[in-house]
């Protein structure tokens, strides 16, 4: 039984609209939610170079959006999460190490935001680190090298968050994912002080 896509509110915001319309839509939600969330990080960036905004933060806007405005079923989370960390550097149009820096904002910001909603970080983790690869085949990057970046940047929120944010993310991260086996850096022991 299909559902009917809500409708959108002169006042609502567009990647709310959009991402409430892919879960709801008959297309695949992977690609649905990446051309969404491409599309409002392309428009994000315009417009914060018309009014001289940040452009980091007006990408970090659109992924607190696309986060806040899902309620996937579980199964989908990972797929969501993975076409968020897709569409923002589809949006971006970066390659080489712009990229991989991009990667990694990105996955700090997803880590930060589902952990505000109280949602599942280990598929979250793993869902950036589907993304990054995928992206990397796309860009020509090592897979590696993006795997690394997404998950080095979810474990230093993670530790940011705290121990149980730590609990969730390391082991989700360091499961072989896409055929890639990543290994977490060490991080340094805080000084209780």
């Amino acid at each position: 039984m299909m559902t009917t896509p809500p409708k959108r509110d002169k006042g609502s915001h567009p990647i709310r609209a959009g991402i409430a319309e892919v879960l709801h839509g008959a297309g695949g939600l992977f690609a649905e939610c990446s051309e969404a969330v491409s599309r409002a990080v392309f428009d994000a960036l315009h417009e914060a170079g018309r009014a001289g905004a940040s452009a980091a933060e007006s990408v970090a806007a659109v992924i607190r959006n696309a986060i806040h405005s899902s309620e996937p079923v579980e199964e989908e989370a990972e797929l969501l999460i993975k076409g968020i960390g897709v569409g923002v550097l589809h949006g971006t149009r970066e390659s080489g190490d712009e990229a991989l820096r991009t990667i990694a904002r990105t996955s700090r910001t997803v880590i930060r935001e589902i952990s505000r909603k109280g949602g599942d970080l280990a598929q979250a983790s793993r869902g950036l680190v589907k993304g990054a690869v995928h992206s990397a085949k796309e860009l020509g990057l090592d897979a590696a090298h993006a795997a690394s970046a997404a998950a080095d940047a979810a474990m230093d929120e993670a530790e940011e968050i705290g121990h149980d944010a730590c609990a969730q993310v390391r082991p989700a991260v360091e499961e072989s994912i896409e055929g890639i086996r990543i290994r977490v850096r060490e991080r340094r022991k805080r000084s209780a002080s």
